[in-house]
C-alpha cells in the first residue's frame, strides 16, 4: 500500500518529523499510521494532522482517501527522502532529481527479472545476498558508503522504470 500520509504532508509542505514537532504527535504513531489505510486512522491522529495541516478532520479524511483511490504516488527529491522511502521499503515511489542519473547506472548494471531468477535458481537462492553482502563490505571501505548503500539497496530491492530525463519510478521486486 502506497504512504499516502507522507503524500498528503508533502503536499502540506511538511514531513512527519515536522507535524510531530508542530502539535506534539509523536513521530512513531505518525509512522506507524503511515502505513495504514487512512480509513483506520483514529480520531487523535486525524485531529493531530488537522491541526498542523489547517484542515479539519473531514477535510483531512477525504483528502487521504482521495490520494489513496488516485495513481498518484510519492515524489522524493533528495537524498533524505529517497533513503527515508528505500529503508520503509515503499511499494513505489518517484524519484526526481539529481538522483535520477545514478539510477540509470544502477539500471544498466542490473540483471533483468528473468536473468535474475535464472541466477537465483542456478546459486540455490545464495546468489543474491551473497552479493549484497559483498556489495556492503566493498562500501564500507568506500568514502561515500552511504550513498554506495543505498545504490546497492536499490538495485536488490527494486524495480527502475526511467519515466524522462529527471523522473524515474522504482517498485518493489515483489510487488505486483
Amino acid at each position: 500500500m502506497k504512504n499516502v500520509l507522507d503524500i498528503f504532508l508533502k503536499q502540506n509542505g511538511l514531513t512527519r518529523y515536522d507535524l510531530s514537532k508542530k502539535v506534539g504527535i509523536s513521530e512513531q504513531t505518525l509512522s506507524k499510521a503511515s502505513k495504514r489505510d487512512p480509513e483506520t486512522y483514529s480520531g487523535k491522529t486525524l485531529i493531530a494532522i488537522s491541526k498542523g495541516t489547517n484542515h479539519s478532520p473531514g477535510e483531512v479524511l477525504d483528502q487521504l482517501l482521495t490520494i489513496r483511490d488516485s495513481d498518484l504516488l510519492y515524489t522524493a527529491s533528495n537524498l533524505k527522502e529517497i533513503r527515508q522511502k528505500v529503508k520503509e521499503q515503499e511499494d513505489e515511489f518517484i524519484i526526481q532529481g539529481e538522483f535520477n542519473s545514478i539510477l540509470k547506472d544502477i539500471k544498466k548494471s542490473t540483471l533483468s527479472e528473468n536473468e535474475q531468477l535464472g541466477f537465483n535458481l542456478g546459486t540455490a537462492g545464495l546468489g543474491t545476498p551473497v552479493v549484497w553482502i559483498i556489495n556492503r563490505i566493498f562500501n564500507s571501505i568506500d568514502s561515500n558508503k552511504e550513498e554506495e548503500n543505498l545504490k546497492t539497496d536499490i538495485a536488490m530491492l527494486y524495480q527502475i522504470k526511467l519515466l524522462n530525463s529527471n523522473e524515474a519510478k522504482l517498485r518493489l521486486k515483489q510487488s505486483k
